[in-house]
């Protein structure tokens, strides 16, 4: 920054006074450089987090929709098999068999099938989207829903 200095006078003594007149260009030039740096830097670490981020809300909420559909199953009294073209089909309640979140779907070749009973057939489901997968393991009998983390493909 530009400075100058002027004496005023006051009675006998003198007092310097520091005036400012703005930065120079140098100063400004090496903050643009270094609000660059730190952009360049911090955005992308941003959208990583913010893509994982949606990744984890996706898989609980896939977790939910599926643990839902064990249990509307077994409440309708309703044999189901899982697919990929299932999935969206409408269950004897008139609702769809899973609401997937926008952009994902059932990994074709994918397989589940839900007794009227509770009890299912243990599987290992793939849900993807673009180049995201999540997988869900359910056990045999008790249909216990698990994750595993969700990892790019």
């Amino acid at each position: 920054m530009q400075t100058s200095w002027r004496n005023k006078t006051q009675g006998n003594s003198h007092i310097a006074i520091k005036i400012a007149h703005g930065f120079t260009l140098i100063e400004m030039m090496a903050v643009m450089v270094l609000l660059g740096l730190l952009t360049g830097i911090i955005i992308p670490s941003f959208e990583r987090w913010f893509e994982s981020t949606e990744d984890r809300v996706a898989k609980t909420a896939i977790a939910n929709s599926l643990q839902k559909l064990l249990t509307r199953s077994a409440l309708l009294e309703q044999d189901f098999e899982l697919t990929e073209k299932t999935v969206n089909s409408k269950m004897s309640d008139g609702e769809p068999a899973m609401q997937l979140p926008p952009g994902w779907s059932l990994a074709p070749e994918q397989s589940l099938k839900i007794w009227r009973s509770g009890k299912c057939d243990k599987s290992t489901i793939n849900f993807t989207k673009k180049n995201s997968k999540i997988v869900l393991q359910i056990e045999e009998e008790s249909c216990f829903v698990s994750t595993a983390a969700p990892h790019q493909q």
